[in-house]
């Protein structure tokens, strides 16, 4: 007898083998209607369908043979899947050197005739075959040959069908364990108070927390009825009329303050959730108590500091008012005498006529501070009220507002054909006059400013507003830096400006729900800047300073 040796990758093989969760599971109908459609396509007494394990072959299914396994050394099948792209047929094994003298052959069950199709996984492993069997020499047609093959690819995918369902099924276990074990822990140790209570207001369930609020053990409460625990007036005048709505099908939801005798006096957010048994009727209600007294403890300490700040808000926007208004009158003072000396003075001495200049120079800057910060008030205590802008009829009103500086700087305002906007007229005026103004100021010396007011809109309704100009640019790494209150990145006497108007406009463009940004600039060649507004920006409920 000669006895099959190990396939190539044999333990390969055998691990797919176990992979598939086949060997020594219980008889299924539908491989033992394989092996009864083998045997009468085949016209044999037996048909079996055949795993060859390490030292074994087990047979799933079997017509004919009372034995549920035998050795590998004496299985057929173990020869078998080393052809496993062909049926191996032995037609007479008392003539086969390899089985003549093999104890199946000799003995029970008296083998003379074995035709073996092997059971091939996609990836090129014979596991076992669907075979067939005959006490008599004999041998099968083509269609016989081919019918086993499809047999054998049958219960290959039958196979894998089973491995499939067999690793959701643990899956689902397993998703369903986790699931148990984290409800079980929330149940028992979290920090609402969880309770089961019938239709006759029995307590059936409560969880730890539950306990420990009530200062109580599971024996005080479940069991017992709700007045027993909070005492029948507190059941009368507040649980009852919520449960019995619980009880009817609604979901019910208030807050109370209760006093546990574990806790003390506590804010609660009590929830009724009534429970339906398996015939629709209603068996009970969940009830789930939520603390909310850190929370009441937070509102209230918040509630403190909002007043405090409003309080100080309107303490700055009082002192920045009488700043303004009272600092302006001897500042436009001093501004309008130093410009009368320096008239009546124009050949005095080149150091009379350079602290002057300074003079001037500090009154003109001290100015334009006071203007961006009465601008700053008018937007704190503005009530944005968004309606439909022309922006050709606002960009008409800039023009007009800087046309001295146009004039002293010799500047071209240069305005294409704009678009009509959703907003605040009031405040997008102030933005577009900075970023123009903007334009104007920072030019180098001996250049004609040149700034350009275009629109564009986009496909889902924005409106890009775009300010560019040809002057100083902006360094690298700055285009958000200047958008930052009092951030100048120029030497004030260079330029003027209180380094607000930039902040000004941040701060209008996110009240209108949109942006504004530095979308290209090259230093000595201009900047362009743009403003986004979405086509329909919510209204303000409340003034921009809160």
């Amino acid at each position: 007898m000669q006895s099959a040796l190990p396939v190539p990758n044999e333990s390969r093989r055998l691990e797919r083998l176990r992979s598939l969760g086949v060997l020594d599971t219980v008889p299924q109908a539908a491989y033992d209607h394989i092996t009864s459609l083998a045997s009468a396509i085949c016209d044999t007494p037996i048909a079996l369908i055949s795993m060859v394990d390490t030292d074994r072959q087990w047979f799933k299914s079997r017509v004919g043979l009372d034995a549920a396994q035998t050795p590998r050394e004496l299985a057929f099948c173990a020869h078998a899947i080393h052809t496993p792209d062909q049926v191996m047929v032995v037609n007479d094994a008392l003539s086969d050197v390899r089985f003549q003298d093999n104890p199946l052959v000799t003995g029970q069950p008296d083998i003379r005739f074995y035709a073996g199709a092997p059971i091939v996984t996609d990836d090129g492993f014979a596991l076992g075959t669907v075979c067939v069997i005959d006490q008599h020499s004999r041998s099968l047609d083509n269609s016989q040959l081919a019918a086993l093959q499809s047999l054998a690819k049958l219960v290959l995918s039958l196979m894998e069908h089973d491995a499939q369902r067999r690793a959701m099924d643990a899956e689902r276990e397993q998703a369903a364990a986790r699931e148990a074990e984290v409800q079980s822990a929330l149940t028992a140790a979290g920090l609402d108070l969880l309770s089961f209570v019938d239709t006759d207001y029995r307590y059936r369930y409560v969880n730890r927390c539950y306990l420990d609020y009530w200062a109580k053990s599971k024996s005080d409460i479940v069991g017992r009825q709700i007045p027993e625990l909070v005492g029948e007036a507190v059941f009368i005048a507040v649980v009852k009329p919520h449960f019995d709505r619980a009880l009817s099908g609604e979901e019910v939801a208030y807050e109370a303050e209760i006093d546990f005798p574990g806790k003390g006096r506590r804010a609660v957010e009590v929830s009724y959730l009534p429970v339906k048994d398996a015939q629709g009727a209603i068996s009970g209600v969940v009830v789930r108590a939520h603390d909310i007294q850190g929370i009441r403890l937070r509102e209230k300490r918040l509630q403190t500091i909002v007043e405090q700040l409003e309080h100080k808000t309107l303490e700055l926007q009082r002192f920045v008012h009488i700043i303004s208004h009272d600092l302006r009158e001897p500042i436009n003072t001093i501004h309008n005498f130093a410009s009368l000396l320096a008239e009546d003075v124009p050949d005095s001495p080149s150091a009379p006529r350079s602290y002057l200049k300074f003079v001037l120079d500090g009154s003109q800057r001290l100015k334009i501070l006071l203007d961006d910060l009465v601008e700053l008030l008018v937007l704190d205590r503005h009530s944005a009220s968004f309606t439909s802008v022309d922006l050709n009829q606002l960009a008409s009103n800039v023009r007009d507002d800087l046309r001295s500086a146009l004039e002293a700087s010799g500047a071209t305002l240069e305005v294409q054909l704009l678009h009509t906007v959703q907003g605040d007229a009031t405040l997008l005026r102030i933005l577009l006059q900075n970023l123009v103004s903007n334009g104007i100021k920072f030019c180098p010396k001996g250049h004609q400013p040149v700034v350009n007011i275009a629109t564009e809109v986009l496909a889902n309704g924005t409106t890009c507003l775009r300010v560019s100009d040809n002057g100083i640019g902006i360094p690298s790494g700055q285009s958000e830096r200047i958008f930052e209150t009092f951030t100048r990145l120029n030497n004030k006497r260079d330029f003027a400006g209180s380094g607000l108007g930039l902040s000004i406009c941040r701060r209008i463009a996110d009240l209108h729900q949109g942006t504004v940004q530095v979308i290209s600039s090259q230093p000595g060649e201009g900047s362009c800047f743009e403003l986004k507004l979405p086509a329909c920006p919510s209204e303000p409920s409340q003034e921009i300073s809160k």
